[in-house]
């Protein structure tokens, strides 16, 4: 081996310490953008209070409720946790706890189910179980437990628990559906049924064989508590506020989710000078249950056309004409004479069994809506090439009872679109009645603008 190829370390580069590091702020300096923040979301107080039900000599405590809740509250991974007090725990034989979910559905066609989510139960104490005897069952017993979060439906699908749900119903023969949950108290005690005393909770009697051969009547307690689950869904982004729907369409169009149709005459087929009307909602589709919806609705096309549409039966509006140009205004038209605009939310719960399938649409949002001023009209270089639209704006929001988002659990799908209708007002108007459907998600909490750190100006 060749050492004289290696360098001494007089050869290596003399060593000098790095200078400082910058200290480190979380605030932008001068000349610094921001690239990508992922901040920490604010944590929403958990209910403290407690929720005591007392059947009999027994008391039932259940922590982290809402102050003067009547039914218990668990959102998603809940913990079920409390305690169980008894007046008298001598002769408890075993006390059990039994967390059950369950889904009722009903179809005119496949007849009615009861479909078990999930049911589990958890031995708090018993009296085979304690190897120093005798023993006695203690006056308290904590106890704490986690809500599964999925079940595995029919077809297989690992699918999330359902939220707590109960159709509405609308209809004698239209379909039914619910999605409930139940905590019970099983307490087993030994009980002669000639002198027994019943309290009022529900009990039953059952005999179990001894081992002198003697026949000991057990009797079982139940408390049954029925409690919402409500899993929190939030959306992924947030309603945009723009103060002017043309203007946000040219400098943000993605932030609009646009819809075309168009409108057919009373004949059946389409008008000589097509009419298309266009819905615009915000993009992503996605609202909590208290968000405020805007939309834009629009009809465009010829102006004659549009003229035809609200001035039928009517003398035509004044054209001003030139040698060169025409200028058409349709300002002074009355528009709700003519066609009538509806904007909702509407929820479709749909109940399958045994291969039939039914569902039900109800209305849990109506929006407001009102005529946009007319924009100054165009000059147009030939009758075939004027086009005008008319405009309105407006807000859609959920009824404050609607407290359950969009959810499919198999045999029970719930999903929730927003309709446009244009209904004509007067029967010699030339076109049908138009119905435009946008499917969206509806979820329990909005986009948290301020926990993400984002910050929209008004465009």
């Amino acid at each position: 081996m060749d050492y004289e190829n290696i360098a001494t370390s007089s050869e290596l580069p003399s060593y000098s310490p790095s200078t400082p590091s910058p200290d480190y702020s979380y605030e932008l300096s001068s000349g610094e953008r921001l690239l990508e923040n992922t901040p920490h979301r604010l944590q929403m107080l958990r209910p403290s209070a407690l929720y005591i039900r007392k059947e009999g000599a027994t008391t039932v405590i259940l922590n982290d409720q809402e102050e003067g809740t009547t039914i218990p509250r668990y959102g998603r991974q809940g913990i079920i946790s409390g305690s169980l007090c008894f007046e008298q725990s001598d002769n408890i034989v075993e006390v059990t706890v039994k967390i059950k979910g369950s889904m009722d559905i009903f179809v005119s066609e496949g007849g009615a189910k009861s479909i078990t989510v999930f049911d589990v139960s958890y031995p708090l104490w018993s009296q085979t179980s304690v190897e120093s005897q005798p023993s006695i069952c203690p006056a308290q017993i904590i106890f704490s437990y986690v809500l599964p979060t999925t079940f595995t439906a029919e077809d297989d699908r690992v699918l999330p628990i359902p939220p707590t749900y109960n159709s509405p119903h609308l209809y004698l023969a239209g379909p039914f559906a619910r999605s409930s949950y139940v905590l019970q108290i099983i307490i087993k005690r030994p009980r002669h049924p000639k002198v027994a005393i019943w309290p009022k909770t529900q009990q039953f009697v059952t005999p179990s064989y001894l081992y002198n051969g003697l026949i000991q009547f057990t009797a079982f307690v139940r408390i049954s508590i029925p409690f919402h689950y409500v899993p929190r869904t939030r959306a992924h982004r947030p309603i945009i506020p723009f103060s002017s729907f043309l203007s946000s369409i040219k400098s943000a169009p993605e932030e609009w989710y646009q819809v075309v149709a168009q409108l057919t005459s009373r004949s059946g087929g389409t008008t000589k000078d097509p009419l298309h009307s266009l819905l615009f909602v915000p993009s992503h589709r996605v609202y909590g249950l208290l968000d405020t919806i805007p939309f834009h609705v629009q009809l465009t096309g010829d102006v004659h056309a549009l003229q035809e549409l609200f001035l039928s039966g009517q003398e035509p509006v004044r054209v001003q004409s030139s040698s060169e140009s025409q200028n058409i205004n349709i300002s002074d038209i009355s528009l709700d004479e003519h066609i009538r605009l509806e904007v909702s939310l509407l929820r479709q719960v749909a109940v399958s069994y045994k291969g039939s399938k039914s569902w039900e649409d109800s209305i849990i949002g109506k929006g407001t809506i009102w005529p946009k001023p007319p924009h100054a009209s165009d000059n147009c270089t030939s009758k075939a090439e004027c086009m005008d639209h008319v405009d309105w704006e407006g807000e859609l929001r959920c009824k404050e009872t609607i407290t359950v988002g969009g959810f499919d659990a198999t045999n029970i799908h719930v999903k929730d679109f927003v309709i446009l209708k244009i209904l004509p007002s007067k029967s010699k108007s030339p076109i049908q009645a138009l119905r435009i459907t946008v499917p969206v998600r509806l979820v329990t909490d909005s986009c948290d603008v301020a926990g993400i750190g984002l910050n929209y100006p008004a465009l």
